[in-house]
């Protein structure tokens, strides 16, 4: 599935939220990250924040869908991290 998280979370916290959504998706902007998963590494990915999230102060939203042919992206101005699968 591909998924578009963004997240809100506390400065004490942002780091390792940070680090957690690198390994499983690809940074494109400040809290703002995409990428294909598995329903396994989506689930993983879940468990992981929810171990290190304040539920009463950060928040995570997910936006998912079966493949990322089904999604336009339109980018105005500079592209932090263009997600080119070209090979």
């Amino acid at each position: 599935m591909y998924i578009i998280a963004v997240y809100d979370i506390n400065e004490k916290r942002v780091v390792n939220i940070l680090k957690i959504f690198r390994k499983y998706l690809t940074w494109i902007q400040k809290s703002v990250f995409e990428g294909e998963l598995t329903e396994g590494q989506f689930a993983q990915l879940k468990a992981e924040l929810k171990k290190k999230m304040n539920s009463e102060e950060d928040s995570v939203i997910f936006f998912s869908t079966s493949h990322s042919k089904w999604i336009d992206k339109e980018v105005l101005g500079l592209e932090k991290n263009p997600t080119n699968n070209i090979l």
